[in-house]
This record gives structure tokens, sequence and C-alpha cells, in this order.
């Protein structure tokens, strides 16, 4: 393989980030689930990564955005984004429709995904019309 394709150091960073979340979405999920059918297990899992990637990925890049921008900001998560800005700028740049975009992930997704590990891990008779909506 040439040159374009050697994996920089952010690049290594961020994948090995989102390992990480997804490990540990799915040990969360795992130890929440026990008891519970292998469905369940799975959404549970699914839905840990999901909260985590929504408050620890996207969460803080709505705080940089909205504090100055990702392009002069330091550190892994903002190493991530920036990575992430190689293919579209405006993940560096502050953009109004991307922040305004990823406040409403952040806030009802996440927040959706948490009031659904809550229902299935306590058994409420809602889990099912709330998460597909029947």
């Amino acid at each position: 393989m040439g040159a374009e394709w050697e994996l920089g150091a952010e690049a290594g960073g961020s994948l090995l980030l989102c390992a990480a979340l997804l490990a540990a979405g799915c040990a969360l999920g795992l130890r929440l689930g026990r008891g519970q059918g292998a469905a369940d297990r799975g959404a549970l899992i699914w839905l840990c990564y999901d909260a985590l990637v929504h408050f620890a990925l996207e969460g803080p890049f709505v705080y940089l955005s909205l504090v100055g921008n990702v392009a002069n900001s330091d550190g892994l998560i903002a190493s991530l984004w920036k990575e992430y800005g190689k293919a579209d700028a405006r993940w560096v740049y502050f953009d109004p429709t991307i922040v305004s975009v990823e406040i409403l992930t952040v806030a009802l997704d996440g927040s959706l995904a948490l009031f659904l590990i809550y229902a299935i891990v306590k058994e409420k008779y809602y889990r099912d019309r709330v998460a597909w909506g029947e």
C-alpha cells in the first residue's frame, strides 16, 4: 500500500478511542442485560454504545464549537474531529448547521438512548413502543 494509506497518530488515536467506546458499550450493555433475553442484551449493547458516542464524542464537539472552534483546540477529542474535518472542513470551523444538528443529536438522541436503557433494564411496559414506535 502506498503512503496515502498510512495511518497517522491522530487517526490511530481516533480509532483507538472509538474501539474503547465500543468495548465499554459492550461491557456495560452485557452487565446491564444480565438475566435478559438475547434481543434485549443486543439492544442494550447498542444503546450503551450509542449513548457513549453521543455524550463522549459529539458532546465535546458541540462544546468545542461553541467556545471557539475545533481547529484551535488541543486534545484527543479535538484531534478526532480534526481528522474527521479533513474530509469536510465544516466540522473543524464553526458551521451553524452542523453545530445545531449536533446539539439536537446529543440532547435528543443521547437522552432517548438513556431512557430506552432505563426502560429495558427496569422492564417497563412502554419500552417497545418507545423504541419501535408501535
